[in-house]
């Protein structure tokens, strides 16, 4: 395993020499260029690596090509855990990831994750860009990780092979979520059956009928071509996700007091203009999807909120968290 990591390590840094030949990267000493390595696992066009790409568009600019950003989209140096091991040894800087990642490590994560605690996409961002978000940050920065800035990632909803307008409908379907057991726990007590799933494992299994369907927000739900096999999106917004932009400690610690300054500012720009992004994206995505036929169905969300009370009272731990999140306006 450890032999496994090294060449999977070597390999990324001869990736990264090809494709780029010998920049250097590293400490802001004057005169010298900084070139900070991103990565993405979705392809260029995407709202997420749109967003981190104008981060780079504003750095060199701001900084007179002082500082540059590569980007390495689509997954080109691989995902998951190869990722974080090559941001550890310190070969690429700049990832985003979603925040349900970090369950386990960070407790307090759980309370941004239960179901309809957020009003809409204007309360996620007031939480984000508030003290509940700083608090957020400062969790992150004792895993050696510098939030740069909140990305957004949509609202979940439900969608099946069959109509689901009241939480009744859900009873006995078994639907995908995300690992972890808030998601499970959240199905349970809508009396159906959560089935954690890799994204990619969804389509066959929707084809086998061994699922009724998932959870996911529209331009999910769309790129997926789940809605070949599941054409019924009800539009609840149960669940929002947050995703993170963020620098490593050891990147970061390699910068000026005035570049961090500047990528801080940079990349709350970059978040704006991905948020922009993204309800672009999401309100395209809709309209592809009733041109394709789907079902869009408008529940009535109180029924919902009502039926995952019970929910709440497994995770008092989380009280206060919530409280504080849903007392801001």
């Amino acid at each position: 395993m450890k032999y496994t990591k090294k060449y999977i390590l070597m390999f990324i840094v001869l990736s990264l020499t090809l494709m780029n030949g010998c920049s250097w990267s590293g400490t802001s000493d004057k005169g010298k260029v900084i070139v900070l390595k991103a990565v993405e696992n979705q392809p260029e066009n995407y709202p997420t690596t749109q967003g981190t790409m104008y981060l780079g568009k504003q750095l060199e600019e701001r900084s007179h090509g002082r500082i540059k950003l590569q980007m390495y989209a689509g997954g080109q140096l691989g995902q998951g855990k190869t990722i974080s091991d090559a941001i550890e040894a310190g070969i690429i800087d700049i990832d985003r990831i979603g925040i349900d990642v970090f369950i386990k490590e960070i407790p307090s994560l759980e309370a941004l994750l239960m179901p309809y605690v957020f009003r809409d996409s204007d309360h996620v961002r007031k939480v984000l860009d508030g003290e509940i978000g700083s608090t957020i940050a400062q969790e992150f920065e004792k895993k050696d990780m510098i939030v740069l800035g909140y990305y957004d990632s949509g609202a979940r909803s439900f969608y099946a092979t069959k109509p689901i307008v009241t939480p009744e409908d859900l009873k006995g379907l078994q639907l995908r979520v995300l690992p972890g057991d808030l998601f499970a726990n959240m199905m349970q007590t809508l009396g159906a059956t959560g089935v954690p799933l890799l994204y990619n494992d969804v389509y066959p299994k929707l084809q086998t009928g061994a699922v009724s369907g998932a959870e996911n927000s529209t331009p999910s739900y769309l790129t997926s071509k789940h809605f070949e096999l599941a054409k019924y999106y009800t539009l609840d917004e149960h669940t929002v996700s947050p995703e993170i932009l963020y620098i490593s400690k050891k990147a970061w610690n390699q910068l000026s007091v005035e570049d961090q300054q500047l990528l801080k500012e940079c990349s709350a720009e970059a978040a704006k203009y991905q948020h922009k992004l993204w309800a672009e994206f999401t309100e395209q995505s809709m309209k592809a999807l009733q041109d394709k036929g789907v079902t869009i169905l408008q529940p009535n969300k109180e029924l919902f909120q009502k039926a995952v009370e019970p929910l709440y009272q497994k995770y008092p731990q989380h009280t206060e968290l919530i409280r504080k999140i849903q007392a801001v306006k």
